[in-house]
């Protein structure tokens, strides 16, 4: 509910006022006040709805020219040329004598063998990784290691964020952020959520990028009094 009433909001305010919005949301959730963080994830599941897809390169343009540039790279991030590909990663064995199908894969994450979802969390497949979400034989340690594989695929990562079962946990939240190979607005989206030890770890760390680096680093200057 809380989702579509964001979406609604930011469907009927101007570009300008929408970027208010985003900053203002943005700066309240920094400040590491519970309710507010809780509204500013929810506004960062909205904008990955497809009805406000068309109008995110609108409100990434405002905000670049209003120079409030932490909120552009979270709306409408530039690209990167340096995403890994899918096939970086190995398909785990599953101890068939033989490589499994993508259609098995899937089959097999939705297992309550807790040996074999020790295997299925390795698979680099973001369909595999959607059904494994939903699995309720999968624990929290399940999805951190999900989000702390390295590398990674982007999309695999964004995967856990829009899942509204785990990302609303601390641990998985934590390990997107530090993961290299997370989209750059993911990552800026769940920076505020962040505390200030993991933020400091974030705001130093020389594996992630300096847009994310710089953000980790503000949000920690906006914290102390």
């Amino acid at each position: 509910m809380r989702v579509a009433l964001i979406c609604e909001r930011l469907e009927s305010l101007s570009d300008d006022d929408a970027v208010q919005l985003l900053d203002e949301a943005h700066r309240s959730a920094a400040l590491g006040g519970t309710d507010a963080q809780s509204v500013f994830l929810a506004l960062g599941w909205a904008l990955f709805e497809p009805r406000l897809a068309p109008r995110r390169p609108e409100l990434g343009a405002a905000a670049r020219l209003a120079e409030l540039h932490q909120v552009a790279d979270f709306v409408t991030p530039p690209p990167d040329d340096g995403e890994p590909q899918e096939d970086q990663r190995r398909v785990p064995d599953f101890g068939r004598g033989r490589p499994l199908s993508l259609g098995e894969r899937k089959s097999l994450a939705r297992t309550h063998d807790r040996s074999l979802i020790q295997r299925v969390v390795r698979d680099p497949h973001p369909d595999v990784v959607r059904i494994l979400l939903d699995n309720p034989s999968l624990t929290e340690e399940d999805v951190v290691r999900v989000c702390a594989a390295r590398p990674n695929h982007p999309t695999v990562l964004q995967t856990v964020y829009r899942h509204r079962r785990w990302v609303v946990r601390y641990r998985p939240r934590n390990a997107i952020v530090r993961n290299p190979d997370s989209p750059l607005d993911t990552a800026l989206l769940l920076a505020p959520l962040l505390r200030k030890g993991e933020l400091k770890e974030a705001a130093t760390s020389s594996e992630l990028s300096p847009p994310l680096r710089l953000s980790c680093k503000t949000i920690l200057e906006m914290r102390t009094p």
